[in-house]
């Protein structure tokens, strides 16, 4: 199931929260949403999924509108960052609860992710007598027990412990490959890097960027600085090799190209340093 986004437009007030023309998540395929705190990527996990409904334009979930037919969010997970249980009640109560809700309750399944996620032996407990990854991992059991066609997470690992991150991204890349849309917003780069096929940046409730992660881990591109930059730029503008700079004046190349061995021979012969030649990482200023 794919969703698509169209002319979505909202306001906390006369504060513009969305404005989004056009989006599209494909089936299949895993989509990261990063940007500066407030940017508005919950708000719209909020709007795809009816928690949020006075907006301006159409969602689309397998073609059909999410406003209009409530029905098609019962193949869609979301697991939201802060989100709650009924803590005054058991894991078990929990999950069959709200499995019920969706009329697929499989006991079966249950175990098996309780023992994956170490949760099994604390279900007859009170949540309320679990720590916050605890009840994180209750959250995503519950999010994962009915196969959604389609999940939504938003920071799914924080307070989680390595072991559980571990297992749980090899879950998502194995439901990825048999089909699941995944839609993830997260502030650690490596999670996205190492689940994403492409990236979206939101700023102020605008797309702002697309980046595909796919391209981007096929390049070399590194941060070179010199003990001659000007000349540096010189060599490089003289081959059509493409370049950029930073606000600390160095310069960023993709040294796959093939000139690269030219540039560094040239470089070798006018007895020009390389001081730093560092490996570029593709979100970090977008993380913040």
């Amino acid at each position: 199931m794919g969703i698509k986004v169209k002319n979505l437009c909202m306001h906390y007030g006369h504060r513009e929260i969305l404005n989004i023309d056009s989006l599209d998540f494909d089936k299949g395929t895993s989509y990261g949403l990063v940007g500066h705190n407030g940017a508005g990527k919950t708000t719209l996990f909020k709007c795809i999924t009816n928690i949020i409904l006075n907006y301006q334009g159409e969602i689309l979930i397998d073609e059909q509108c999410v406003k209009k037919n409530n029905e098609v969010l019962l193949n869609v997970g979301i697991v939201l960052d802060g989100m709650s249980v009924y803590s005054n009640r058991t894991g078990w109560f929990n999950i069959q609860y709200f499995s019920g809700l969706r009329g697929n309750f499989d006991q079966q399944k249950a175990t098996e992710l309780a023992r994956e996620l170490d949760l099994y032996a604390a279900l007859d407990q009170k949540v309320s007598s679990y720590s916050y990854g605890m009840q994180k991992k209750l959250i995503l059991l519950i999010a994962l027990i009915h196969t959604p066609a389609i999940l939504i997470l938003d920071e799914p690992f924080r307070g989680l412990d390595l072991a559980t991150v571990k297992w749980f991204k090899k879950y998502l890349k194995r439901l990825t490959e048999q089909g699941l849309t995944l839609l993830i917003s997260s502030h650690v780069q490596n999670d996205l890097e190492a689940l994403c096929d492409l990236v979206y940046v939101i700023d102020r409730g605008h797309i702002i960027e697309k980046i595909d992660l796919k391209l981007e881990k096929t390049r070399q591109r590194r941060r070179i600085d010199t003990s001659n930059n000007n000349r540096l730029q010189e060599i490089l503008n003289t081959l059509h090799y493409a370049y950029q700079t930073d606000d600390e004046g160095g310069i960023i190349i993709d040294i796959s190209d093939d000139l690269w061995r030219t540039v560094k021979q040239q470089l070798i012969e006018e007895s020009i340093d390389i001081s730093e030649l560092s490996k570029i990482r593709i979100l970090t200023d977008r993380l913040n």
